[in-house]
């Protein structure tokens, strides 16, 4: 272990998140600790050099989401590979004291696997617990919400009893900002432009959109779109693997925002330095072209619902010298807290409402500094789709439901990245990601075993890029969910005459066509249980579930146990053993 003295009253706090709610918490406990004179660190587990764990942690606090397959988010997979290694000495970290959060849902059959990892792996290295660790799930009435005011009561004074001489600040006081941003206000305005977001930093693959048309009928309720993707540089991908876009947020949004906060209108399209490391999936657009007005564009996601760290700083900013000012500021004070969960709820999540519309429902009295702007509104996340293509060094497929409803103040909703990729036209150019997964069909096996997949909706995209390549190769049975085959029997000009060829088997549960026996995939599966136990226990298979999560996954799986029920001794466990073995895989959303 290393001498080096950290900081005083220094915390780290890192996260591991893949819908930012693990980087949302993290912040939040970040910012509680700052008021009561602690100094912590926040990052994602990727950012921060794990050399510190031995050279500087004292304190630390770990949160983590789960995916998958029991799976860890890609923004610590550097970090648990050197976690992971086995020939680190078992008393390497015993000079840490340390406690983790882990972010879970219940119905994935790997509950709140990637904590349990994280932390089982921390002790063996030698680290004490300053706090004992909470599994939160999702699906139980006090939610995540519940789980983290509870072991964040017992976490703050397990910790702040480890530091003497510490006072507490008012949570009242306007703390300084985490990220450093100056602009030159007396510089000449910088040029935008849509080729803006090509000038971003990280090994992005660059190309432009060949196709992008609708494959359900125009008068079905849901348009659900094929985009073909041309790249300028070649691809290694398989199926299972996921497709990573940057979508920028619509100028009219842009504007709109701009105008609602005056002063940044003032300064919009001077040049912009951010000093301080910010963590943007993609990297920032290049300093040349850095404005206040980029920023929006490209990387705030002014289109999201704020979160609990929105609303802690945002009642900072409001004119309280006012009557209606003070109601105001002390409404977002109140969305701020823990223990008003349920109001936060009503107000953010329940309408839908975006930050955008609530910046313009206290605009009156509200004021943010320009500094503030990247600690106070969210990054925009990558978005992953998985990729609906055979494997090709140059293009890459993709099926988007585009997401458009109303909400219950009856406003219209649109996806931040499928709005953008609705009105993309051929031709127009794009960055993107491929994201390789761990999913594996056997290929390496001398005989190469069967798949039976079962995909409804746009859970059939990996299911296309699956069949395109092995069709012909091995057995391949598919169970597809759909509402009417004349609207939403996606690619059925596809598997036509793979079927006739008999290098396809494929079941379809049709759930509003008048007559059709079978609604649900769950239920042909069990119309077909002689096949798919035979599929399974004699054929030994590879079971591919893909599609929305929450009910369907639960009812395949119990269906799946009752079809194997007296063909194996325990089909739950049965079930287990393949998930264990890489025989079950489940990719839910």
């Amino acid at each position: 272990m290393s001498d080096t003295n950290p900081p005083p009253n220094s915390v780290t706090i890192l996260y591991g998140s893949e819908t930012g709610n693990a980087q949302d918490f993290a912040h939040y406990l970040g910012r509680k600790l700052r008021y009561y004179s602690l100094r912590p660190t926040v990052s994602s587990l990727d950012e921060y050099d794990p050399r510190k764990l031995v050279t500087e942690t004292r304190y630390l606090i770990v949160l983590c989401s789960t995916t998958g397959q029991g799976e860890f988010p890609r923004n610590l997979q550097k970090f648990i590979k050197f976690l992971l290694r086995k020939r680190l000495p078992k008393d390497l970290l015993n000079h840490v004291k340390f406690t983790t959060f882990g972010l879970g849902d219940s119905s994935y059959p790997k509950f709140n696997f990637a904590i349990k990892k994280i932390h089982t792996r921390l002790l063996q290295l030698g680290c004490t617990e300053l706090s004992a660790r909470c599994e939160s799930d999702e699906m139980s009435p006090e939610g995540i919400d519940g789980y983290f005011a509870e072991w964040v009561e017992k976490l703050v004074p397990a910790l702040t009893g480890q530091f003497p001489r510490l006072f507490q600040i008012d949570d009242h006081t306007l703390l300084p900002p985490e990220y450093k941003i100056d602009v030159s206000p007396d510089s000449a305005d910088v040029a935008s432009g849509e080729d803006l977001a090509l000038t971003r930093s990280l090994n992005l693959h660059r190309g432009r959109v060949l196709e992008n048309h609708r494959i359900t009928a125009a008068d079905h309720f849901q348009d659900v779109r094929h985009i073909v993707i041309e790249s300028d540089s070649v691809l290694l991908y398989s199926p299972g693997d996921t497709l990573a876009l940057y979508p920028p947020n619509d100028d009219r949004s842009v504007e709109l925002l701009l105008q609602l906060q005056p002063h940044w209108l003032a300064v919009a399209d001077k040049p912009l330095k951010i000093s301080s490391d910010v963590e943007v999936e993609g990297g920032l657009i290049s300093q040349e072209h850095m404005t206040l007005r980029n920023l929006i564009k490209y990387h705030l996601d002014v289109s999201s619902i704020p979160r609990r760290t929105f609303f802690g700083l945002l009642f900072h900013f409001v004119d309280d010298s006012t009557d209606d000012g003070k109601r105001e500021k002390e409404k977002l004070y109140d969305f701020s807290k823990l223990e008003e969960s349920e109001d936060l709820y009503d107000y953010a999540n329940r309408p839908r409402r975006l930050i955008l519309e609530t910046i313009m429902e206290f605009e009156t009295n509200l004021k943010i500094p320009v500094e503030y702007i990247v600690d106070l509104i969210p990054l925009i996340k990558v978005r992953l789709f998985l990729i609906a293509s055979k494997p090709s060094p140059n293009s890459v497929e993709i099926a988007v439901a585009i997401v458009e409803y109303k909400t219950m103040l009856r406003r219209i909703r649109r996806g931040l990245c499928t709005k953008w990729l609705k009105q993309l036209q051929p031709g127009t150019p794009l960055v993107f990601s491929v994201h390789l997964s761990n999913i594996s069909f056997g290929d390496d096996l001398l005989e190469k075993p069967p798949v039976l997949m079962i995909a409804p909706g746009t859970g059939i995209a990996p299911m296309k890029s699956l069949i395109e390549k092995e069709a012909g190769n091995r057995s391949l049975v598919l169970f597809q969910g759909f509402r009417e085959t004349q609207k939403d029997y996606l690619f059925q000009s596809v598997w036509e005459p793979l079927v006739q060829l008999s290098t396809l088997q494929v079941y379809n549960a049709v759930s509003r066509e008048a007559g059709a026996k079978h609604k649900y995939v769950q239920d042909r599966l069990f119309a077909e249980k002689d096949l798919v136990r035979s599929l399974i226990v004699d054929e030994k298979a590879i079971v591919f579930v893909c599609g929305s999560s929450g009910n369907m996954p639960r009812q395949v799986r119990i269906t799946l146990v009752e079809i194997l029920r007296g063909s194996v001794t325990d089909p739950e466990q049965y079930l287990l053993d393949m998930e264990n073995g890489g025989r079950y895989i489940q990719e839910t959303w």
